[in-house]
């Protein structure tokens, strides 16, 4: 039997921040749910990993820059699950390890009603979000973004399912969340975060292309609509940049993350 111990031991020496199991049972399940034995039946336990983001590159007046920085962390945290992974079946359990990037579950119409969706969503093969949560790592904040005591909003994740029956964290991590608190829906561009809530629609749009409006729905606010795209292909190549986000998966909005106060690793050293 493989100790939960020697297990993070590896990956922390890997260069990995944070590392926390949770039983594949035990899993907090996003919507629509995915449970880890959707992807692995005969699993046993669920390995979240985490790498801090630079500060630096979240604060960087070119998003491009943190962009970078996102793929530098989704690498690193690849090649350590891979590592373990590896490890684990050399030892006789059948191991998944899931990316912490591309790619993706692509949806045009709702997987549970068959409805068409208002547009094409993503959906990551698990939440790793919720599978922290369940691991003890954090909580997840009012910007729908996962919170650590360590780094707030910070870091990017990574999942490895198992065979193996590795001892589970206790799901004890804090509220972190300031109870007043609401700079991250003062800071969002679109209203995406508003009482509490998440829109997801607004989010991507803009997050995605830099839209701030979504298609309509009624016919009297194309005109509106076709004004903002415009206004957009004037200014920009729209070819080139898709070009530029299918190779380096552009962002063109972390506002939320920037405006969270919580994470005690970045105390001193955050902009004011």
């Amino acid at each position: 039997m493989i100790e939960a111990s020697a297990i993070k031991e590896m990956i922390l020496s890997g260069g990995i921040d944070l590392v926390g199991i949770s039983s594949a049972e035990g899993l907090l399940l996003a919507g629509p749910p995915r449970a880890a034995t959707s992807l692995l039946p005969s699993a046993k336990s669920v390995i979240v990993m985490a790498v801090a983001h630079s500060l630096g590159a979240v604060y960087a007046p070119d998003i491009k820059l943190w962009t970078r920085n996102k793929m530098q962390t989704s690498r690193l945290l690849d090649q350590v699950a891979e590592r373990v992974g590896r490890f684990l079946e050399s030892r006789g359990y059948l191991t998944l390890p899931v990316s912490a990037d591309k790619p993706v579950e692509i949806h045009k119409l709702d997987p549970h009603t068959g409805a068409k969706l208002s547009h094409t969503k993503t959906i990551g093969h698990l939440s790793f979000k919720h599978a922290a949560v369940s691991a003890g790592m954090g909580r997840i904040g009012r910007s729908n973004l996962l919170l650590t005591e360590r780094f707030g909003p910070h870091q990017r994740l990574c999942g490895i399912i198992t065979e193996a029956a590795l001892e589970p964290d206790v799901k004890q991590a804090p509220e972190l969340c300031p109870p007043d608190c609401r700079r991250c829906e003062d800071a969002c561009p679109v209203g995406a975060l508003k009482d509490g809530n998440y829109n997801v629609d607004p989010c991507f749009n803009y997050w995605t292309w830099g839209f701030d409006r979504v298609p309509p729905k009624k016919i009297s606010e194309w005109p509106a609509y076709c004004k903002m795209l415009r206004a957009h292909l004037r200014r920009r190549d729209v070819i080139i940049e898709m070009g530029q986000t299918m190779i380096t998966d552009v962002d063109n909005c972390i506002e939320c993350m920037k405006a969270c106060p919580v994470g005690t690793e970045w105390e001193g050293i955050r902009p004011g």
